[in-house]
């Protein structure tokens, strides 16, 4: 079991999940890198006082605090990533080219330096085996619908997988994630359900981070128990594809900004939030 964990991503759906379940894992030191630690403490109020955890606040490019995050760490998990079809996004291979150069300078200049492994959040979109049952046109829509993000998440999983003098990479590769209760989770090399709620998805990245039963594998799909219920996720799931395929409409993440403002500042709806 991995005495010191860092975590990238922790205030995102999947990372919060990650967390959670971490912090109530014994002799387990968590290095949570944050571009904002006030958020990440409204979260969870308790990480303040808490002597197990290091929060190492920042932006995303600063090389000299990763490598604070980084120091002594046997396992990074790494969750951050884009939803949204957006042009541009590059988080994912900003997050790479950060981490890898602090791992550079750790291994430079520590004598017991040790490559950890690190746990990329990836999509099962990209593993043949993982995708094979899918439909032609459904592959090619999910794949133009999140085409920005997509891109983002292979340019940084190319600069980790090339480095391998670096890091021990493992890809954790769920389909599409919902937000329901958690009902169970599998770890397969083989498949991977249509859809994982984060809970499941944190809980897997748990068990892979704190077992060593996983550590030659290069690559897992994660599933939820009921995932493939199609009548439960399908509409949602749907709703996201027509949305990423939406986004090549000139102006449309303009408009949907301005109608989401605008449902939001409805009475009805500011009074139930």
């Amino acid at each position: 079991m991995a005495n010191t964990v860092s975590i990238l991503g922790a205030t995102g759906k999947t990372g919060r999940e990650v967390l959670r379940l971490l912090l109530a894992k014994e002799d387990v030191k968590i290095n949570i890198y944050v571009r904002s630690r006030s958020k990440l403490v409204d979260m969870f109020p308790s990480l303040s006082s808490s002597p197990s955890i290091s929060i190492f606040e920042g932006p995303l490019s600063d090389v000299g605090n990763m490598i604070k995050c980084l120091g002594g760490v046997q396992r990074i998990i790494f969750t951050l990533g884009e939803n949204d079809n957006l042009p541009g996004v590059s988080v994912i291979e900003d997050g790479a080219k950060t981490v890898l150069a602090a791992l550079a300078a750790l291994r430079r200049d520590q004598k017991d330096w040790r490559r950890p492994r690190l746990l990329l959040l990836s999509s099962a979109t990209w593993n043949p085996t993982l995708a094979a049952t899918r439909p032609g046109l459904v592959h090619w829509a999910i794949k133009t619908a999140f085409f920005y993000p997509y891109a983002d998440l292979r340019r940084g999983q190319a600069l980790f997988l090339a480095a391998s003098s670096l890091v021990d990479v493992l890809l954790v590769q769920p389909n599409g994630l919902v937000e329901d209760e958690p009902n169970g989770h599998h770890i397969s090399v083989e498949w991977a359900s249509l859809s994982v709620t984060y809970g499941d998805l944190g809980a897997a990245f748990v068990d892979l981070t704190c077992s060593a039963d996983w550590d030659a594998l290069p690559a897992v799909g994660v599933s939820s128990t009921n995932g493939d219920n199609g009548l439960k996720y399908g509409p949602i799931l749907g709703y996201r594809i027509v949305r990423g395929l939406c986004s090549y409409i000139p102006g449309f993440w303009t408009m949907n900004k301005l109608v989401s403002a605008a449902i939001s500042s409805l009475p009805f709806i500011a009074k139930a939030g």
